[in-house]
């Protein structure tokens, strides 16, 4: 690499007399050819290690070819090509594994239209390999080499596919011979489609997206009726990796279609995937739930975060006439008519992984109007870890002062989240605590699609059911989420979080801290802890006589300020019966006691002081821990003061 990339010494030949402008554009004519043609030399070197019986040495020969394709001759380069071709026929199947990277690598190097022929042919000789491995290598080198195809013709692709060009116009010279040569290419991934080896059909069902990038919309129809077969290969993880492309698909040819293609991909796909909801595979039927939540979210981010629908890239000229209905209402009738109740459906599918899945599918449809290419949403708790001690909490560090708020931009609609709220409350009383769970944390999000106090109510009750579910995990989990839920509102402001709060959760908050039940009084601090450190206590309470509520008109008039309410709601607990409800108290205080102001430190202090006194005065000293706690939070306060100073 350094040899090859140094510049060759100046020619000897040039006169010392001649002028120095005709002196300096000899050098730079004879150094850009001694950079061409630097490779020539060790050209014999990769002869020999070809000719070698050592597979290291027939590797290493290959290895070397994409360090020296663009500084050969032509009639060299040649040599090299008969290397390569050699090697892509190897008995050591390792030699050719090696071989179809180096063509992967020279493919992005073409800038000699003379090379692209030999390329094709080793891609459709990787196609016949008999190592299942490189069979579906093959499919990988289809869509890349069809990618640079239009860059090898244009002139130069050093660049990789940093300087992919789209398929030429057809009044270009150059566009016969690109779509000739896209002709050649389109067999092999058909080919490899109907491979007897399943692994090389997963990866077609994989990557149709990409190739239908690279060929262009002169192939849409082609591709996709190659993906309408995968989606009923016979073998449940090529399904399943063909209804995770389709999305994919969907976006690669409403984004790039001119005419009615952008509308026939949804009528020919959609079909095929509402037949899979049946699947006998868990599998399939989990992936389907991923891609109608990713298809969800492309669908109605087409029109941005204002939730209107943009219209295809020119109106079709067959099928459905977008003119007449409006690319608005085209899309969301697919998102109504099919999407949602598709979902709905999976919702309340018999097997615990195929309604985590659908759950996180909404989820993420609620949370964000642009799908994260990076790769497909994964659930947020490990499917190996059993431990009932787990709650959202571990996920989502309430604790932190320095939390970054969410931002949702909303993608269902108030109708539709109504829509789906049946079935959610349906899950809520599944036998699976883990479904129980999965069904409580999807309210944030439901929560940034909604506007109305009514609906906000309904969804609420998801929560408060499951506040008083038998497994500890569901009940903290639907707490917090109860609690989070007003951070994570449409409109993202303090009035909307307000309203949440002091409408719907405290109100609750009251009633759990006087259960007779010790989990529900528990459960109050823990809410209690949660909403002051997330900082979602209003500054103060709405006007109740603007903003009625349904549910504690006393509360409403009151004069004190939310977060005091809060304070005196823990503070009722500090003479409670039962040690444990105790000790908490002065745990939540402490933790919260950094974030208060005078006032309210003077109350908690004064609060902690009291249950300390009376703690100490009982027999035996009390409990300890509650006096421990007590302690602490005191001490904490103290330490304060000292760094204040």
């Amino acid at each position: 690499l350094i040899v090859l990339n140094c510049t060759t010494a100046e020619d000897s030949t040039i006169n010392s007399g001649e002028p120095l402008d005709n002196k300096s554009t000899s050098t730079a004519e004879q150094t850009a050819r001694n950079e061409r043609n630097a490779g020539n030399c060790f050209l014999s070197v990769v002869h020999r290690l070809a000719a070698s019986k050592s597979v290291s040495a027939r590797v290493s020969a290959c290895s070397l070819g994409p360090v020296l394709w663009n500084h050969l001759d032509f009639p060299r380069q040649l040599q090299l090509r008969g290397v390569i071709t050699r090697a892509l026929h190897d008995v050591d199947v390792g030699v050719r594994k090696a071989t179809a990277a180096v063509v992967h690598e020279i493919s992005e190097m073409l800038f000699d239209r003379r090379a692209v022929p030999w390329t094709v042919l080793m891609v459709e000789r990787s196609m016949t390999d008999p190592e299942p491995q490189l069979r579906a290598a093959a499919m990988t080198l289809t869509w890349h080499l069809a990618e640079h195809l239009p860059n090898a013709f244009l002139g130069d692709a050093s660049k990789g596919s940093l300087s992919i060009r789209r398929l030429p116009p057809r009044t270009d010279p150059t566009f016969m011979d690109v779509y000739l040569l896209q002709c050649k290419l389109l067999p092999v991934a058909s080919n490899l489609a109907e491979d007897r080896i399943a692994s090389v059909r997963l990866s077609v069902a994989a990557q149709c997206d990409r190739l239908c990038t690279a060929l262009g919309e002169h192939w849409f129809s082609v591709i996709i009726d190659l993906l309408q077969a995968l989606l009923s290969d016979r073998d449940d993880r090529v399904r399943s990796e063909a209804i995770l492309c389709m999305p994919r698909l969907v976006e690669s040819v409403i984004s790039g279609a001119s005419e009615d293609k952008s509308v026939s991909v949804l009528e020919s796909l959609l079909p095929q995937a509402l037949k899979m909801q049946k699947d006998a595979s868990v599998l399939v039927r989990s992936s389907l739930a991923t891609a109608t939540g990713e298809l969800l979210v492309f669908l109605v981010g087409l029109g941005g975060a204002g939730g209107s629908l943009s219209p295809p890239p020119s109106p079709g000229h067959g099928g459905v006439n977008i003119d007449e209905i409006g690319s608005y209402k085209y899309y969301k009738k697919h998102v109504d008519q099919t999407l949602i109740p598709l979902l709905q459906k999976l919702l309340q599918d018999t097997n615990p992984d195929v309604t985590s899945a659908s759950l996180r599918a909404v989820t993420n449809a609620s949370r964000s109007g642009a799908r994260d290419r990076s790769g497909i949403p994964s659930c947020s708790h490990k499917p190996d870890v059993d431990d009932d001690l787990v709650s959202l909490a571990s996920h989502q560090s309430h604790t932190s002062i320095d939390r970054t708020k969410p931002v949702f931009i909303p993608v269902l609609s108030e109708e539709q989240v109504l829509r789906l709220l049946p079935t959610l409350s349906n899950l809520a009383t599944s036998t699976q605590w883990r479904v129980r769970q999965s069904a409580v944390e999807i309210v944030p999000a439901l929560l940034g699609c909604t506007y109305r106090l009514e609906t906000r109510n309904e969804i609420s009750k998801l929560c408060i059911n499951l506040m008083s579910d038998k497994v500890d995990t569901v009940r903290k989990t639907a707490a917090e989420c109860f609690c989070l839920g007003g951070s994570s509102l449409a409109r993202h402001g303090e009035d909307d979080g307000g309203e949440w709060i002091t409408k719907i959760v405290v109100p609750h908050l009251r009633i759990c801290s006087q259960s007779e039940d010790s989990k529900q009084r528990l459960l109050s601090l823990k809410m209690i802890d949660i909403i002051i450190t997330n900082g979602l206590c209003p500054s103060k309470v709405s006007d109740p006589a603007s903003s009625p509520s349904s549910f504690d008109d006393s509360f409403s008039s009151t004069e004190e300020s939310p977060l005091r309410m809060l304070l005196d709601i823990a503070s009722s607990r500090a003479s409670d019966n039962v040690a444990n409800v105790r000790l908490n108290v002065g745990r939540v205080l402490g933790s919260v006691l950094f974030l208060l102001d005078r006032s309210d430190v003077d109350y908690v202090v004064s609060v902690l002081e009291k249950q300390l006194e009376e703690e100490t005065s009982k027999a035996n000293g009390g409990d300890r821990d509650v006096v421990y706690f007590a302690q602490q939070a005191l001490a904490s306060r103290s330490l304060r003061r000292l760094e204040s100073r």
